[in-house]
C-alpha cells in the first residue's frame, strides 16, 4: 500500500512536473517565434522600396499584434526590459520613418521620369530648330536673291535661333528645378536597382547638354554677319546660365548619369562650357563694341562688365564735362540727345532683359549712368539768351533815364 502511494505521488510528480516542463518550454518558443517575426518585419520594413510595400508590411504588423495579444503577459515577462506593446510600437515607428523616406523617392522619381519625357521634348524640338537654322544658315551664305528677299531670310533666321535660345532655357531651367532638391537624404538612400532602372529609361542629360554646347559653338563660330547684337546677347545670357546650373547640379548629374565615365563626362562638359563661354563673350562685347562705333559713340576698349561700366560711366562724364566748359549750343544737346536715345531705347529698353541678366551691366550701374545722364543733360540744355538780353537792355534804358534825370 505504501508502495502504491509512493508510486502515485511519483506519477503527479511527474505529470505536474512534465506540465511546468512544457509550460516553460512552450513559452520560450512563443519569444522566439515572436521575436522571429518581429526581425523579419524590421528588415523588410529597412529595406521597402514602394509605398505598396509598405502598406502591405503595416498590415502584417497589424496581424502580429493580434496573433500574439494573448501572449502578451508571456511575452513582457520574456522580453524584459522591452514590452510587447513597446516592441509593436517600434515596428510601427519604423513604418512611418520608412514611408516618409519612399514617399521622397517616389517623388523624386516621377520627377525623374517626367524630366525624361520633357528632355525628350525638348530635345526634339531643339533639334528641329537646329535644322532649321542650319538650312537657313546655308541658304544665307549661297543665297543670290534680292536685298529685300535676303534681309527676310536673315530675319528668319534669327526669329528661329531666338525661339531655340528660348527652348534651351526653358529646358536648363526644368533641369535645375528637377535636381536642385536631390540633396536630401531620403533621396540619397535610394535602393540603387530602383535608382538605375529609373535612370537607365530616362533621357541622359548629360548627353543633353554636350549636344547643346556643341550646336551653340558651332552656331557662334558660323554666324557671320546674320546675327546683332541682340541675338549675342541673348546667347551669352543663354551661356551664363549654363555655366549657373552645372555649377550647382553639374557634380550631382554626372554622379547619377556619367556611370563609369564620370571623370571624362565632367572634364568634356566644363571644357566645352568653357569654349562656348569664351566664344559668347568675346563676339558679344565685340558686337557692342560695333554698334556703338556705327552710332558715333567712342569708348575706351573693354571686354567685361567693369570695363564696359566704366568705358560708359567716363564717356558720361567728359561729355558732361565739355558741355559745361563750352558755349552752350543746339550740336551739344544733339550729341547727348543722341546717346540718350542709344541708352535709353536701346541698352536699358530693347536690351535690358539681357543686359541684366547676363550682368552685362548691374542694377546699380545703370542707376549711377542715369543720375550721370540727367546732370548731363541738364548741362547740355540749350538755353534762351532772349531774357537776359532783354534785361541787359532794360537796365541800360534805366542806366540812361537816371543820366538823363541827372543833368536835368
Amino acid at each position: 500500500m505504501k508502495r502504491l502511494i509512493n508510486t502515485s505521488i511519483f506519477v503527479l510528480l511527474l505529470i505536474f512536473g512534465g506540465q511546468s516542463v512544457f509550460a516553460q518550454t512552450s513559452d520560450y518558443k512563443v519569444k522566439q517565434n515572436f521575436e522571429g517575426s518581429y526581425q523579419e518585419l524590421k528588415t523588410s520594413l529597412q529595406n521597402a522600396g514602394s509605398s505598396i510595400t509598405l502598406d502591405s508590411l503595416k498590415n502584417e504588423i497589424s496581424d502580429l499584434q493580434n496573433k500574439y495579444e494573448e501572449k502578451e503577459e508571456i511575452l513582457d515577462k520574456a522580453l524584459y526590459p522591452t514590452t510587447f506593446d513597446g516592441a509593436i510600437d517600434e515596428l510601427e515607428d519604423y513604418a512611418r520613418s520608412a514611408k516618409s523616406k519612399v514617399m521622397v523617392i517616389e517623388d523624386q522619381n516621377n520627377k525623374l521620369a517626367n524630366l525624361s519625357d520633357e528632355l525628350a521634348s525638348y530635345r526634339s524640338e531643339v533639334n528641329r530648330l537646329n535644322n532649321r537654322t542650319d538650312s537657313l544658315r546655308t541658304a544665307i551664305r549661297t543665297s543670290e536673291k534680292s536685298e529685300r528677299d535676303l534681309s527676310a531670310l536673315v530675319q528668319r533666321y534669327r526669329e528661329s535661333m531666338e525661339q531655340r535660345d528660348q527652348y534651351m532655357l526653358n529646358m536648363i531651367d526644368s533641369l535645375f528645378m528637377t535636381y536642385k532638391d536631390m540633396q536630401n537624404e531620403e533621396f540619397r538612400e535610394l535602393a540603387g536597382k530602383e535608382k538605375q532602372r529609373i535612370l537607365n529609361e530616362s533621357e541622359n542629360p548629360l548627353q543633353v547638354l554636350q549636344s547643346v554646347i556643341d550646336e551653340n559653338l558651332a552656331t557662334l563660330k558660323a554666324s557671320g554677319e546674320s546675327l546683332q547684337t541682340e541675338d549675342y546677347l541673348r546667347i551669352y545670357v543663354v551661356q551664363n546660365r549654363f555655366d549657373e546650373v552645372w555649377d550647382q547640379i553639374g557634380g550631382d548629374l554626372v554622379n547619377m548619369y556619367g556611370g563609369s565615365n564620370k571623370s571624362q563626362w565632367k572634364t568634356n562638359i566644363e571644357s566645352s562650357l568653357k569654349d562656348w563661354g569664351a566664344s559668347a563673350s568675346k563676339n558679344m562685347w565685340s558686337s557692342l563694341d560695333t554698334f556703338l562705333e556705327e552710332n558715333n559713340v567712342e569708348l575706351t576698349a573693354f571686354d567685361s562688365n567693369e570695363s564696359f561700366y566704366k568705358a560708359i560711366d567716363d564717356f558720361v562724364k567728359d561729355a558732361t564735362k565739355s558741355s559745361r566748359d563750352k558755349v552752350l549750343t543746339e550740336e551739344n544737346y544733339e550729341t547727348f540727345q543722341a546717346f540718350y536715345d542709344i541708352w535709353n531705347g536701346k541698352i536699358k529698353k530693347d536690351w535690358g532683359q539681357f543686359v541684366q541678366e547676363g550682368e552685362v551691366l548691374t542694377m546699380s550701374q545703370i542707376s549711377t549712368i542715369d543720375n550721370e545722364m540727367m546732370n548731363w543733360k541738364e548741362q547740355a540744355q540749350p538755353k534762351s539768351f532772349l531774357i537776359p538780353i532783354l534785361f541787359g537792355l532794360s537796365l541800360l534804358t534805366i542806366i540812361g533815364l537816371i543820366i538823363v534825370l541827372a543833368r536835368r
